[in-house]
């Protein structure tokens, strides 16, 4: 079961992940950015089965939130089921997609470890510095959730102490 929210984010429901789809019913989703210790973001392109956005690029992880469930909580587990990642992550917004009916809790954590893909979800993982992604951004297919996630990671990336 997943919470149905309203364009607030205020839960109005409850209704399968069938049900939501069929009566186009707004969902939360969290969305996980990562970066490395050089300022690069961790995208992975999702596998060619997947059936929203086959093959395009999104951020380290992402999925759907059950009833019940946080935003951060779901963030945690996808990171951990997509990419074998456990890492600590800050809230940093969130958006409505009025064209996928979700509502997009945002994410940033930082990752220098080993990436283990789950090959049902992932296709690959590189990392792009910013220069790289501005270059190939526009010959690339991505996710909306990237391009809408930029403007919330961008200003607190950078001058990072060593500890991360």
């Amino acid at each position: 079961m997943r919470d149905v929210v309203n364009e607030k984010d205020e839960i109005v429901g409850r209704a399968t992940k069938e049900e939501v789809a069929a009566q186009n019913l707004i969902c939360r989703v969290c969305f996980i950015m990562l970066v490395n210790s050089r300022d690069e973001l961790l995208l992975h392109q999702r596998s060619a089965n997947k059936k929203a956005y086959p093959l395009y690029w999104s951020g380290a992880a992402a999925g759907h939130l059950v009833s019940g469930e946080g935003y951060l909580e779901a963030a945690q587990r996808e990171m951990m089921e997509e990419i074998g990642v456990e890492a600590d992550l800050e809230f940093v917004g969130k958006f409505f997609s009025e064209d996928d009916r979700e509502m997009v809790g945002v994410f940033l954590g930082y990752h220098d470890g080993p990436i283990e893909i789950e090959p049902l979800e992932v296709k690959q993982v590189d990392y792009f510095s910013l220069a790289r992604l501005e270059l190939e951004m526009p010959g690339m297919k991505v996710t909306s959730f990237v391009e809408r996630s930029l403007p919330l990671i961008l200003p607190r990336l950078g001058g990072r102490s060593a500890d991360h």
